[in-house]
């Protein structure tokens, strides 16, 4: 785990701007499911959906951490579910003022969260720190002096 930490307090100010305003809205996003059953009686009945929600931000809080290509890339995948599941939920329950602004946090801080994630540093540091090996070139067996005849 130290090494994740040492990686990650070399990487970028982009990386860690990215890490910051993504780790909002992770938080702000299990709140919001949350905000929408408030003083409902529905409330008893999804604790499970927001125990679920927030499992998937502290999942993707932690691949965030990783700094590995693959994790990249399912945070992209995961942040796109994240919006789409809070614009689901934002369209179909009846809402708030307390939920539609922590609708709007979670989309805008999603969406900025993910754009820092693109910037050149942050990629050319994801490349740097996870470097594509090749596998090493076995010559074939029908080739050069010594093939079979």
């Amino acid at each position: 785990m130290n090494d994740y930490i040492a990686r990650f307090s070399e990487s970028p100010a982009s990386l860690k701007k990215s890490f910051a305003i993504l780790v909002v809205a992770w938080v702000c996003h299990p709140i919001f499911i949350y905000s929408l059953f408030l003083a409902e009686q529905a409330v008893a009945g999804s604790d499970t959906d927001i125990k679920k929600m927030a499992i998937v931000s502290l999942s993707l809080c932690l691949l965030h951490l990783l700094i590995k290509k693959w994790a990249r890339a399912l945070v992209v995948v995961g942040n796109t579910f994240i919006v789409l599941n809070d614009f689901f939920y934002f369209y179909v329950t009846p809402h708030n003022k307390i939920s539609t602004i922590l609708c709007v946090i979670v989309v805008l801080f999603t969406i900025v969260g993910t754009y820092w994630l693109f910037v050149k540093d942050s990629r050319e540091y994801y490349t740097r720190v996870n470097p594509k090996i090749e596998p090493p070139e076995i010559p074939d067996s029908n080739t050069g002096p010594n093939r079979p005849r």
